[in-house]
């Protein structure tokens, strides 16, 4: 180990000048690695709370202008996206408490109430579909189902939004739209995508696209687990009328399906005479080779049954509860 010889002079330094640069440059280093733009996001939502709460006077308890404070807090972390929406998602857990709005015990029951428990139960039917890769074997059946012999694009674009409009019954508009997209995408790969696209291929792909979407918000009208908005009413009818018949899931069905199902053909009707003629299933039908889909079927394996087994006991759960509290 080298020694530096120690001088007598006493305007010598004590450590070496390279050491000095050294720290310097590390201190200069460390203060650019804090005073970064997501650092700022980060204190911005504090910073903005603290001014609400020292300037901002409202009629009423304390507790409403801390509530106003906590939602510009909150609302600054999720326009900035200083940190992960997880992490912003839960802040009203320790917020909520800190500024006396809500005990925590409060604010964790609001987290797993029932819309929540339903919404997650969804999604975790969506993440199952795309683990065993259910979506891609969705494609391949309703193409070989429905294309007919001649082809007929008609009859594949209802069996396309039909399915479409039935798994959005089931699970969560938002779910089912991850889970159905490549569905679409998956039949639609198979035509040709470049500036020479026929206009029979490219308003065959208009009408899957936009009869995908529409499908899933529909089917998603005529059950409670297909959208938020329906579980938003059984939650204000539960808390506004709590003397009269809950809102049930078999209630809701009968009421909503036939409307549903009316809309429904009226959209396939549309999307056919506007994207989808009979007389395109001969352009159309270059495309899809049905010995093709049926080797590609073939490599994806079994069929896994215990998800199918699992998804309709969570359906039969979802019809048979007879109060307004829904288990999944």
């Amino acid at each position: 180990m080298d020694h530096h010889p120690i001088s007598e002079d006493p305007k010598t330094p004590l450590l070496p000048l390279h050491d000095q640069i050294q720290r310097s440059q590390s201190f200069h280093s460390s203060l650019k690695s804090i005073l970064t733009l997501k650092n700022f996001f980060v204190f911005l939502g504090p910073l903005l709370c603290t001014i609400i709460c020292l300037c901002v006077k409202l009629d009423g308890p304390v507790a409403s202008r801390n509530m106003l404070a906590v939602l510009v807090w909150v609302f600054a972390w999720w326009l900035t996206e200083a940190l992960p929406m997880p992490v912003t998602s839960m802040s009203p857990l320790f917020l909520f408490p800190l500024f006396g709005i809500a005990s925590a015990d409060d604010v964790a029951h609001s987290y797993m109430n029932d819309v929540i428990a339903l919404v997650l139960g969804s999604f975790i039917l969506a993440l199952a579909v795309e683990h065993y890769n259910i979506h891609k074997r969705l494609a391949l059946n309703i193409t070989l189902v429905f294309c007919g012999d001649p082809l007929n694009p008609p009859l594949l674009l209802l069996g396309i939004c039909g399915t479409a409009a039935f798994i959005g019954m089931w699970m969560h508009n938002v779910a089912t739209a991850v889970m159905m997209m490549p569905v679409a995408t998956g039949i639609l790969r198979r035509f040709p995508t470049d500036p020479d696209q026929s206009v029979v291929v490219s308003n065959f792909c208009k009408a899957v696209i936009l009869g995908v979407l529409y499908s899933i918000a529909i089917g998603g009208m005529s059950t409670l687990t297909g959208t938020g908005v329906n579980l938003i009413l059984v939650g204000m009818w539960k808390s506004y009328f709590p003397q009269a018949a809950p809102i049930t899931f078999s209630t809701w069905f009968c009421f909503a399906f036939p409307s549903a199902l009316l809309i429904f053909l009226a959209l396939w009707a549309l999307l056919c005479c506007l994207y989808c003629s009979r007389s395109s299933g001969q352009a159309l039908s270059v495309y899809l080779d049905k010995a093709h889909l049926k080797k590609e079927l073939e490599l994806l394996g079994r069929n896994p049954q215990t998800y199918s087994k699992l998804h309709a006991i969570s359906i039969q759960f979802w019809c048979i509860q007879n109060q307004s509290r829904i288990v999944v």
